[in-house]
Order: C-alpha cells, then structure tokens, then sequence
C-alpha cells in the first residue's frame, strides 16, 4: 500500500515516531478464519489490509473496509470472544481517510 495522501502521511509519521512500522499484508497470527493462508480475505469487512508492528507491543492487524453493516459486527464479536481486541478507529485511517473505517485488532494483553 503506497499512502499519497498528506493526512495518510502525518498519521503514519506520527505512528512510526511512537515505534510503530507499517507492513503491507497480515502474517499467519492473523484473526482471518484460515490463518493458514493470511492473503484471503475470510471476513467481508476485510479490505485494505495491513499490520502494524512495534517492538514491544502486540502486532496491530488494520482492516479499512469503506462501509461496515450488521453482520459485520457480529463477525467482530466473535473475534472478541475469540480473546482478540477490537476497535474501530475513524481518525486513524491511512489507506483513504474520511472513506474508509480502520478497525484495529491485536491480542488482549493481560
């Protein structure tokens, strides 16, 4: 994923400047269905993807789908259920901001 755009920019200088780097595809650790085969899309809110990596911190799985509907949520829950953290994050949109919704998923820390 190439970002063009000066807010996808700020946002990932500001992101990188708190250790964060950006990879442009989810690893097999990933929250699809199948993580055996990371590349597929498993869920229909599955667009955009990328992951975002800190040294320190649980890896960040980024979904920016352009619109989200109910079974969405439902997918989501279970992902939740399932021991994983999600958010959805409007002001942190890299791939298209103000079109797309960043939904961010990593591992619950305890």
């Amino acid at each position: 994923m190439k970002i063009t755009n000066s807010l996808g920019v700020n946002r990932m200088q500001g992101l990188a400047e708190s250790g964060y780097w950006k990879e442009d595809y989810w690893d097999k650790g990933c929250p699809s269905p199948d993580p055996r085969y990371p590349d597929q899309i498993g869920h229909r809110w599955e667009d955009h993807l990328y992951m975002l990596k800190h040294p320190e911190l649980p890896t960040i799985y980024v979904s920016e789908p352009y619109a989200l509907g109910g079974d969405d949520f439902g997918e989501m829950a279970k992902l939740v259920e399932e021991g994983w953290d999600v958010r959805i994050r409007p002001h942190k949109s890299l791939w298209n901001p103000g079109s797309t919704i960043p939904i961010w998923i990593s591992r619950e820390v305890d």
